[in-house]
């Protein structure tokens, strides 16, 4: 039982660390980033679906973005998670922590005229 507990607790902190990583990283990113990420939350979800699919068929996309959709999607359709989600807040933390950090890497790996296109487009639809 200790033994659990321990893990629980490691498990815990790992992942407060990366929250407030996740938070200090998106105090430091720039108005125009800030904007883009408004822009794309502003989204209905099946505009958000369009975009990560536009994202991944561009070809002037390097090939590491454009893995990140489709694998984003295979992590949270796994039935295996780093943490089961049936345990309360702990369960699903690692769900939002991993496409947090998945966004982040796209947005930084996407190059800002083609995201740019893309929104456009999708918020005029």
């Amino acid at each position: 039982m200790l033994q659990w507990l321990l893990v629980a607790v490691a498990v815990l902190l790992g992942f407060l660390g990366i929250g407030f990583f996740a938070v200090r990283s998106w105090r430091r990113t720039d108005l125009e980033t800030k904007s883009l990420i408004k822009r794309i939350t502003r989204l209905p979800f099946g505009r958000k679906i369009r975009l990560a699919l536009a994202l991944v068929r561009d070809g002037r996309l390097p090939l590491r973005a454009r893995l990140i959709p489709p694998g984003l999607v295979l992590y949270l359709a796994m039935p295996i998670d780093i943490i089961p989600d049936f345990i309360p807040v702990l369960g699903y933390m690692d769900d939002v922590i991993v496409m947090i950090i998945g966004v982040r890497f796209l947005l930084r790996l996407t190059p800002r005229p083609v995201l740019e296109e893309h929104l456009q487009w999708l918020e005029v639809v």
